[in-house]
């Protein structure tokens, strides 16, 4: 599957650059460096996805950090390539292989992406109050299902209690004992969800608000070069949005909404490439010896490693 992916991102790389090439885009010095600063900030961006995604991962899976930030960076191309977000199921894929279960690692990813809830509730604002209500109300109806996603992780325990209470004094049937066992599990693993928001509330915050704000001055960056007359807050947002949906059709279906879309799509990828193609191998390696660890008991919230294993 490395191999096959190999071979799909090079066939990408050359259909961008081709692109790239066939553009007319004048290839001045300027436009090279916010290329390059643009590329570094987006890198930046997404080692903080992956150490966010780490921090939430590790007490759910059992993970190591290393295994887990590497993890996010082997499938961190797939998100500029495939539509709807689907590059979400590799991600799961992965996490499952790591943790072998697949119930922790759909927490895993609905609690990162909730982190993101408020950042697009801002930026659906900022668009509405300069008149932008056609991208402003997917991303606050997407924002606000994020971030009823986090409440749900501190409501739900408690009603789940409540539910357990009431089958426990009101129903006597065999089928009772299986629907308690159940509703513990969810109970359980919400709990867990909760006890990890609440460990690190402070760093899933400014990790949120740096991968946005890293991305943002990407984009500002290649606005300036090629276009700053779009250079604004609400521009480089709009830009922003409009990359993040647009960019699987520009790799795969040749679309060019815009020049600066286009080019963030197409300098973002090669930068996820480029730090791909250091990640394969040491990835296989940490995913071969990944140790068995022990979890405490649950209220501890802790997960011991072997010697030597972070």
């Amino acid at each position: 599957m490395t191999a096959v992916s190999a071979v799909i991102f090079a066939v990408l790389l050359v259909h961008a650059n081709r692109t790239l090439a066939a553009g007319g885009w004048e290839a001045t010095g300027r436009l090279l460096v916010a290329c390059i600063a643009a590329a570094v900030l987006y890198i930046i961006a997404h080692l903080m996805r992956a150490f966010r995604l780490a921090v939430i991962a590790m007490p759910l899976l059992g993970a190591s950090f290393r295994t887990v930030v590497l993890l996010h960076l082997f499938v961190a191309p797939w998100s500029l390539i495939l539509p709807l977000k689907t590059d979400e199921l590799i991600r799961l894929g992965e996490l499952a292989r790591t943790a072998k279960s697949w119930s922790r690692p759909i927490i895993v990813l609905l609690i990162d992406r909730s982190m993101d809830g408020v950042v697009l509730i801002g930026m659906a604002l900022l668009l509405l109050a300069e008149g932008g209500w056609n991208v402003a109300a997917p991303v606050a109806v997407l924002g606000t299902c994020l971030s009823l996603l986090v409440l749900a992780f501190f409501l739900l325990p408690v009603l789940l209690e409540q539910v357990q209470r009431h089958i426990f004094v009101n129903h006597y049937q065999d089928r009772a004992l299986h629907v308690l066992a159940l509703v513990s599990k969810a109970r359980g693993m919400l709990d867990i969800s909760r006890r990890t928001i609440s460990a690190a509330p402070a760093f899933l915050i400014l990790a949120t608000l740096g991968i946005w704000s890293m991305e943002l001055v990407a984009i500002a960056a290649i606005l300036m070069a090629i276009d700053p007359g779009m250079l604004s807050l609400h521009g480089v947002v709009e830009v922003t949005l409009g990359r993040a949906d647009a960019s699987w059709r520009i790799m795969l279906l040749g679309e060019q909404p815009s020049p600066a879309i286009t080019l963030a799509t197409f300098v973002f990828f090669d930068a996820l490439l480029l730090v791909w193609l250091w990640v394969p191998l040491p990835y296989g390696k940490r995913q071969a010896g990944e140790p068995q660890r022990v979890r405490l008991p649950a209220a501890a919230g802790i997960v011991l490693t072997g010697p030597g294993k972070v």
